[in-house]
């Protein structure tokens, strides 16, 4: 009896237990991943399952029907796209402004010359994101064109499929350098060690990076859905997503 009665007790708090699946852009990573630590302690009868890649794909996976409740963009235009549509059910909304960095794990890596190394006989290999469907691969380009180095580097530009594997690129040193995102050298894997140096690349060489979510068709109906779009927007979150050089647009 005693044991029924204990289910008893605890089965109005399965029926309120409830799981989202988050697809955000891969320079989100360490911020959200902290953000949902924080969030899933609050609380903890709630799960929150994370999918990171690039926004391009995402936007894809979604227009086919995959099952994420909210959708994280590098690129305000892809959630405003999928809201004309209906795949996106709230509003698009800015959540952050994203920068650029030049980083690299070579001992010859001056954050001082700024692009003028990537000139340098010892850059081979430069890494950024895939500007078709990587909204910092698009801006890395942007950049780079607009500084005027792109025509004489490109040879050496090698693309990851989203900013995470960029990064990997370099931190595995399969680049000498590569174009990532603030946010992932911000990160506690590069910010504490002694590669924490980078040449963070003026805004006014490319468009700004708004970024931005909304919670999608699939997730419309989620109490949960609802409860993590307005928790995204208090100033907790936003400290968070400040530490890791987001612009967190008030």
């Amino acid at each position: 009896m005693r044991q029924i009665f204990v289910l008893v007790l605890l089965f109005p708090l399965f029926l309120q237990a409830e799981t989202l699946t988050i697809f955000a852009a891969s320079d989100l990573k360490f911020a959200l991943d902290k953000i949902v630590n924080a969030f899933e302690q609050a609380h903890p009868t709630d799960k929150i399952k994370m999918i990171y890649g690039s926004s391009g794909k995402g936007m894809v996976q979604i227009e086919r029907g995959a099952p994420f409740d909210l959708y994280f963009s590098a690129n305000m235009d892809y959630v405003q796209k999928l809201y004309k549509k209906g795949d996106i059910v709230t509003e698009p909304k800015l959540y952050a402004i994203g920068r650029l960095v030049l980083w690299s794990k070579n001992t010859h890596f001056d954050p001082k010359k700024g692009f003028d190394q990537l000139r340098e006989p010892w850059v081979k290999h430069i890494a950024i994101a895939n500007p078709a469907h990587a909204p910092y691969g698009e801006k890395a380009k942007e950049a780079l064109i607009n500084a005027k180095i792109y025509d004489a580097i490109s040879s050496k530009i090698i693309l990851g499929e989203n900013i995470s594997q960029t990064a990997n690129f370099v931190a595995t040193q399969a680049a000498d350098i590569g174009v990532i995102a603030l946010s992932l050298v911000k990160a506690p894997t590069i910010a504490q060690s002694k590669y924490g140096a980078y040449f963070l690349i003026d805004a006014k060489f490319h468009e700004p990076l708004r970024q931005g979510y909304g919670i999608t068709k699939v997730g419309a109906d989620k109490p949960l859905a609802k409860k993590f779009f307005d928790y995204f927007h208090t100033p907790e979150v936003q400290a968070v997503m400040q530490k890791y050089g987001f612009k967190v647009e008030q």
